[in-house]
């Protein structure tokens, strides 16, 4: 793994790959701006030492926190939105771990390097996450938080420009950081501390390596693998990923919730763009989709968490909304008389023909029963944002205006936004991540 990650600092990247890298960190980014919207988020960054010079975070004024704190508090926004991207294969979410990385070592580093930096913690982290997927959701464990240690020591030794040996002890030392259960969904506005202080153990560790402190070399094979899947990686981590790298394998989100409530979303829309239908005209829908789907669903809304995993929710909320966007998911709509009859009409089950083909294609058929006795069907293999399915920039570019709109100034959004210009002035980083210090208002 150490190998892999000096080979991808060394290795240039073409303009096409680079706006692919640049996509996924304005997407986190405007998730970032979407998850800092809670109590949880708020008490956390008082419990961060405020530093004269230091780093701002989504949401903050003029205060400050060294990179440490920057990187636990910008991964727990982004992974708090559940509107960050994701790798299918690893079943896990890298932008929440590799961007706040970055965004915490970013000063005085040039774009190529940045975008080095990207590429290394993706694969780093998907192909560890892969190599026990599903085996580790089955286990109880939560595939992004013990992976992320790892995706964000390999994005910060490219960064601080480790040496081989330097990075293989900045990934081996990231094994004593990991942790994550997913019955931590069960409370979910503090699930994403577990992915917060995972990041923060990954750039300790890129850090100590770095003043020339070592790890147990064999950890993985002896301490990580056992550990968290009892039995050797399957398959091991240098196998070849879907793509040439595991960030042009990983979806983008078109809206908030758990991916696996994504393909329903997309097949239902279909049946809804195909038919001319008003909701009171359905009977009872059946979803039919892939086990972890079925077996991942929270049936009891409590919360907005609650609800990015239901669904019969999301797709009640389509019909009777006509969205499925960050508002769709606010506990106001819980009440709303159509989505709670609705969601009474609807079942999910599991496909076998649809869970066979899992990991590698997410799918779900919806069947939609009218009173008439009608029966329109819709099926995804791919759901929108996949990298069969990409999303457009214009897409996140909305995506990131909308969430930044009622903290940032116009311009600063542009100077962010300008981070997609991957052929433009090779701006060092840190003056553009600055611009999250220019709130015009505060929630």
């Amino acid at each position: 793994m150490a190998r892999l990650v000096n080979q991808i600092g060394s290795t240039p990247f073409s303009e096409e790959d680079c706006a692919i890298a640049r996509q996924h960190m304005l997407d986190a980014i405007a998730s970032a701006f979407l998850g800092c919207r809670s109590g949880v988020f708020a008490d956390l960054t008082t419990l961060c030492h405020k530093v004269e010079n230091g780093y701002a975070w989504p949401g903050s004024s003029l205060d400050r926190v060294n990179p440490l704190d920057a990187g636990m508090l910008w991964a727990f926004a982004i992974h708090a939105s559940v509107f960050e991207d994701g790798s299918r294969e690893g079943a896990c979410h890298p932008a929440a771990v590799v961007v706040p990385t970055i965004i915490a070592l970013s000063e005085g580093k040039r774009w190529d390097l940045i975008d080095k930096s990207a590429f290394a913690g993706y694969d780093v982290m998907v192909r560890l996450a892969r190599s026990g997927n599903p085996q580790f959701t089955l286990k109880g464990f939560h595939p992004t938080s013990i992976t992320a240690p790892f995706g964000a020591a390999a994005a910060a030794s490219v960064l601080l420009g480790h040496d081989m040996p330097r990075t293989q002890n900045a990934l081996c030392l990231a094994a004593l950081g990991s942790a994550g259960l997913m019955t931590a969904f069960r409370s979910g506005p503090t699930q994403p501390l577990q992915v917060a202080l995972a990041v923060r153990s990954g750039i300790v560790a890129a850090l100590m390596a770095g003043a020339g402190h070592c790890g147990y070399s064999r950890i993985f094979e002896e301490g990580f693998y056992p550990a968290y899947l009892g039995q050797d990686p399957d398959p091991p981590v240098d196998s070849l990923l879907e793509y040439d790298y595991a960030i042009k394998g990983s979806y983008l989100k078109p809206y908030p919730g758990c991916r696996h409530v994504h393909p329903s979303i997309d097949a239902f829309g279909k049946v809804l763009t195909e038919n001319e239908i008003d909701y009171r005209q359905i009977h009872a829908i059946n979803v039919r989709t892939y086990k972890i789907a079925v077996e991942t669903e929270i049936h009891d809304l409590k919360s907005r968490g609650d609800a990015y995993f239901n669904i019969p929710y999301a797709l009640a909320a389509r019909a009777v909304l006509g969205k499925n966007d960050w508002d769709t998911f606010n506990e106001k709509h819980f009440t709303n008389k159509g989505i709670i009859e609705l969601m009474n009409k609807i079942t999910v089950s599991i496909d076998p023909d649809v869970d066979r083909l899992y990991p590698g294609q997410r799918g779900s058929v919806v069947e939609v029963h009218t009173v008439d006795g009608d029966t329109l069907s819709g099926e995804i293999t791919y759901p929108l944002g996949e990298p069969e399915n990409p999303l457009s920039e214009s897409v996140t570019l909305k995506k990131f205006r909308d969430a930044t709109g009622p903290f940032l100034s116009k311009k600063s959004m542009g100077r962010f936004e300008s981070l997609l210009d991957v052929t433009g002035p090779s701006e060092h980083a840190q003056s553009l991540f600055e611009t999250v210090s220019e709130n015009i208002n505060a929630l």
